[in-house]
């Protein structure tokens, strides 16, 4: 799959990373936990991951179904390729903290760290005696990042979540599907993926403040409230103009608008037409590929690559209005043509033509006949000690200075116990092996025999040396500024001028609500994001686009011509004196006019430039045309969102709700500048980033990738959100005609369901010992299933969410 190598242990690379020096004590488990500290290790930093193999995680799930085991291997704690791959750049330490020697430790390593992160429900570090106060004695200036779902305040912080909940909660869910269907619930765990982008997003921007004022600080994050933003306008619709989502024709599908309703935005961008999905040759599952018009210029290069067929060429379809009132014909008419060829030689055609379109990529699409994704080299080979060599997925920047690099694989369970414990803690030989006999670092009950490496390590009483960080808490650079006692934010002191449109409008919004004094420089007239619906009070006009306020709130405005010499002349001085530039261009568009990052560096030594755009600055596709729906075709994410075929049958895969593409290429935009700021803040060296939506979308679709690396499976579209977990993970209908999201089913779940539905007399045969068994209902899914749709249907969705979650 790919040419490049690198060894499990020890990076290619001597170029230091953005985050070297920085140690993250990292206690998070499942997904959007470990995909944050993956970055931040990718980014440079120490990433020491504390673990139990008897504490539910990633790991352990993989024993049971060897579900990321490649075939021919044995499934133990450390044959998890999904596993390795979200936990990559990581060292691994076993250490019970139920115990007050493991306590201790622990707190010693706290001590240490520039950071702590964890992704438990609310109390747990606290109950270890490890809250932020605590946390602060051991050292001042540390970060602490907590990531549980609900936050720590609030009426439901006790309540437990997946990012599949979360997503349902947030109102993700709701924004994809088809009318009078169920939500397609995306397919796959959004949120897990996004929680843990903005995980990352956190902490940065705490390490950044930490650096420019010696201050630590609680980082309380709530992993559903960070998908309520992400619905876009949406909410400003209700606000504003009392429109709900629980309306006809919403959500639409792919289609910007369902034919046959009122013609109002439904927030996938420009109301156009072609706005769809169509089926390719040969035919088979994921045989699709997306079509955009967005002017009837476009419209005509269609017809024109279709062979100017005569259903096309009249005054019908002929204006935009025209195209929307006739959709159903329309996209007969073009899928008709779409299924006489592949998907990839339609994207040719359609490009070279100056038509958007982009097939919908699979995740065996992405790794194996995506060019782009190959070319900027998103998948390189990584040495694991157990399971061989296999790729893992890269960062969808480019760094000019600190570049993110994968250093090594996912770790041995214990693997580094010896290198920390004895190297890093100092603790002796003799305690080292009293610690596992103790069970501090091991269950006493369970075998070691599939792990020998931890007999080796303590028949080795020879010194360790210690190759990471400085034993020593690491005090950062000298404090640059003083914090006012009301804070402006993590990023108060910097400037940014943003030069974004819809790609990146997102990311120059983050960095203005932490702090940052974000410019927005519009060409005269305004940008063309002004002209997106819905408008306030329904009355179109460039400054009333709810499009526009939702993702431009925080930020100062000014026009400028950049074609002409003044503009020129006035951006190079507002340059010379700002932070950073976020720029979304076709790529060479800047330095064609002399304002390049080597231009403008030349006068300002310290400036970040990030560059996002569709596909990156290099690369077959780099100057193809492309809008959301199309990212989210090629990305992956379509090919995950659907429904099951005993849902609706014959169903499209569908598009998640609109605008994810630019969020999801916002957010690692946002890490790379956030990881240049934190290394400036050091070095006093700017950098310049070149980010791609295409390459950050294809990393954002959960496990799917690595469940076809691992074990060469595609995972089918499914209704509900979540991965292959146990039970309903579906959204079921209550009798107010809500949904409620019910995750994975466990033996302990079950039970609990049962007793509850026994009070009303709908508990059928749950209560029989055999659902003690995991096996047993794996095999009855269906029947589960069966009797908690008859049971919720007697239930509000209120009634049915707040008694699930009372009940655990």
């Amino acid at each position: 799959m790919c040419d490049s190598k690198v060894q499990a242990e020890a990076s290619t690379t001597t170029t230091p990373g953005a985050l070297t020096g920085i140690r993250v004590l990292d206690f998070t488990w499942v997904r959007a936990g470990p995909w944050c500290t993956r970055w931040l290790g990718a980014l440079g930093a120490e990433v020491i991951k504390i673990e139990w193999p008897q504490s539910p995680n990633t790991r352990g799930n993989n024993i049971a179904t060897g579900a990321g085991t490649p075939e021919g291997l044995p499934a133990n704690l450390n044959t998890n390729g999904h596993f390795s791959d979200t936990n990559c750049n990581k060292l691994s330490v076993t250490l019970n903290t139920r115990t007050a020697r493991g306590i201790d430790l622990t707190r010693r390593l706290v001590a240490m760290s520039d950071i702590v992160i964890e992704n438990f429900a609310y109390g747990v570090l606290e109950r270890w005696g490890l809250g932020y106060e605590d946390m602060k004695k051991l050292r001042p200036d540390i970060i602490y990042l907590s990531m549980s779902g609900f936050g720590h305040t609030g009426r439901d912080r006790d309540y437990q979540t997946m990012g599949a909940i979360a997503q349902a909660l947030s109102g993700l869910t709701y924004t994809s599907g088809l009318p009078g269907q169920p939500p397609a619930g995306w397919g796959w765990s959004y949120l897990d993926d996004t929680g843990g982008l903005y995980g990352a997003m956190y902490a940065l921007s705490a390490i950044y403040h930490r650096n420019m004022t010696g201050q630590g600080q609680h980082v309380d994050s709530s992993q559903w409230i960070t998908g309520v933003p992400l619905n876009g306008a949406a909410f400003l619709d209700i606000q504003a103009n009392g429109r709900s989502t629980m309306r006809n024709g919403y959500p639409p599908g792919n289609r910007a608008h369902w034919p046959g309703t009122p013609l109002v935005n439904n927030y996938r961008g420009r109301t156009v037409a072609p706005h769809n999905a169509y089926k390719t040759s040969p035919g088979e599952y994921n045989d699709w590929c997306a079509i955009v018009c967005f002017s009837d210029h476009e419209w005509r290069g269609l017809v024109g690559v279709m062979g100017s067929p005569s259903w096309a060429t009249g005054e019908k379809f002929a204006t935009l209005e025209g195209r929307l009132e006739h959709q159903e014909e329309l996209d007969q008419g073009i899928e008709a043509w779409t299924k006489t060829l592949g998907k990839y030689e339609i994207m040719e055609r359609c490009q070279a033509a100056g038509v958007p379109a982009m097939p919908v990529q699979s995740s065996q699409d992405r790794v194996d006949n995506d060019p782009q994704l190959r070319y900027r080299e998103m998948y390189r080979d990584v040495e694991h000690p157990a399971l061989g060599t296999w790729p893992l997925q890269n960062a969808p920047f480019k760094m000019s200075e600190t570049p993110a690099f994968n250093s090594r694989s996912g770790p041995l369970i214990g693997g580094h116990n010896k290198e920390v414990l004895e190297g890093l803690l100092g603790i002796s030989h003799e305690e080292f092996v009293n610690g596992f006999q103790d069970g501090t670092f091991w269950p006493k009950d369970l075998s070691m025999e599939d792990y020998p490496y931890f007999q080796e390590m303590m028949d080795d009483a020879s010194p360790v040396h210690w190759s990471g960080n400085e034993p020593i808490a690491n005090p950062g650079p000298a404090p640059a500024r003083t914090p006012g006692a009301d804070s402006a934010g993590a990023f108060a002191g910097l400037r940014v001028l943003e030069l974004a449109d819809e790609k990146g409008q997102w990311c120059g919004k983050q960095m203005a609500d932490m702090g940052a004094d974000v410019i927005k420089i519009e060409p005269p007239g305004g940008e063309a994001a002004r002209s997106v619906g819905p408008f306030f009070q329904d009355i179109p006009n460039r400054e009333r686009s709810l499009y526009f306020w939702h993702y431009n709130t925080s930020k100062r405005g000014i026009t400028l011509a950049l074609e002409t010499e003044d503009g020129r002349r006035l951006f190079r001085q507002m340059a010379e004196k700002a932070d950073v530039i976020l720029e979304t261009f076709r790529p060479g568009y800047m330095a064609s006019l002399g304002l390049g990052y080597d231009d403008l560096k030349k006068s300002n030594s310290g400036l970040i430039m990030c560059s996002l755009t569709p596909f990156g600055q290099t690369g077959p596709w780099k100057d193809y045309q492309t809008s959301d729906l199309l990212h989210l075709a090629a990305g992956g994410q379509m090919a995950r969102c659907g429904y099951d075929d005993e849902v609706v049958p014959d169903a499209p895969p569908i598009a998640p709700g609109g605008g994810q593409a630019w969020h999801i290429g916002s957010h690692f935009a946002y890490i790379a500048t956030a990881a240049a700021l934190v290394n400036r803040s050091v070095t006093g060296r700017g950098q310049y980033i070149d980010a791609s939506v295409h390459d950050a979308c294809a990393l954002t679709t959960e496990g799917h990738v690595n469940q076809y690396i691992y074990k060469g499976s595609v995972v089918p579209r499914r209704t509900g959100g979540g991965n292959t977990a146990t039970g309903p993970n579906a959204q079921v209908l209550c009798k107010d005609g809500k949904y409620v999201n019910v995750g994975q089913v466990t033996p302990e779940r079950v039970l609990m369901l049962a007793e509850w539905m026994d009070e009303h007399g709908l508990a059928g045969d749950l209560l029989d010992e055999k659902y003690r068994d995991p096996a047993v209902i794996a095999e009855n899914q269906s029947h589960i299933r069966e009797l908690l749709v008859n049971f919720l249907a007697n239930l509000t969705r209120d009634e049915a969410y707040h008694g699930l979650q009372k009940r655990g």
